[in-house]
C-alpha cells in the first residue's frame, strides 16, 4: 500500500470532499426537512412547556437556533458570491446542498454517521443543517462547491441585473 501523501508536514494531507447538490423535487424535499426537523423540536418545546400557548414564535426561534447553524461567511467579490462555513463535525460524505436565487441550505451527516440515526427522542442526531439567507440573487445552476479541512466553500454567480422592459 502506497504512503499517504504530505503537503509540506508530516501530517497526512485531508481529501476533499464534492458535496452534492440539489435541485428541483430534491431541493424541495431538502429544505422541506428542515422545516420539518424545525417544526418537531418547536412543537417539542411547546410540550416541554407544558402546552402553555403564547409562546409560539419563541419556540420557534429557539428550534431553529438548535436545528440550524448559520455561522457562514459570505462576501461578494464582483458577479460572484463565496460562502464558507465552518463545520469541525460534519462529514463530507453524503453532504447535500441546495441553491435558491436567496437561499442555501445544507445537509450534513456529523462524524460520518448515516442520516437516519436517531437519538432515544426519535430525532435525528447525526444531521447537521445550515441555512444562509442571501443578500442578494444568485443563479444557483452556476454553483460549485467543495468540502476539506472541515470547511465548506461555495462559489455562485451572482444573478445578472439586466433591464429588460
Amino acid at each position: 500500500m502506497p504512503a499517504t501523501k504530505t503537503a509540506f508536514s508530516s501530517l497526512p494531507a485531508l481529501a476533499s470532499t464534492t458535496p452534492q447538490f440539489c435541485v428541483g423535487a430534491a431541493a424541495e424535499e431538502l429544505d422541506q426537512r428542515v422545516s420539518e426537523r424545525i417544526r418537531d423540536r418547536a412543537y417539542s418545546l411547546f410540550e416541554q412547556s407544558g402546552r402553555e400557548p403564547g409562546n409560539e414564535d419563541a419556540n420557534w426561534t429557539r428550534a431553529e437556533s438548535e436545528i440550524l447553524r448559520c455561522n457562514a461567511q459570505v462576501r461578494e467579490s464582483g458577479s460572484w458570491l463565496a460562502l464558507t462555513a465552518f463545520l469541525p463535525d460534519a462529514s463530507g460524505q453524503e453532504m447535500q446542498i441546495a441553491v435558491q436565487p436567496r437561499r442555501v441550505v445544507v445537509r450534513a451527516t456529523a462524524g460520518g454517521k448515516k442520516q437516519d440515526l436517531s437519538d432515544h427522542n426519535g430525532s435525528a442526531s447525526a444531521e447537521i443543517f445550515l441555512a444562509a439567507n442571501l443578500a442578494v440573487d444568485v443563479e444557483p445552476s452556476s454553483a460549485a462547491a467543495s468540502f476539506r479541512d472541515q470547511t465548506l466553500r461555495l462559489m455562485v454567480r451572482k444573478r445578472r441585473t439586466d433591464n429588460i422592459q
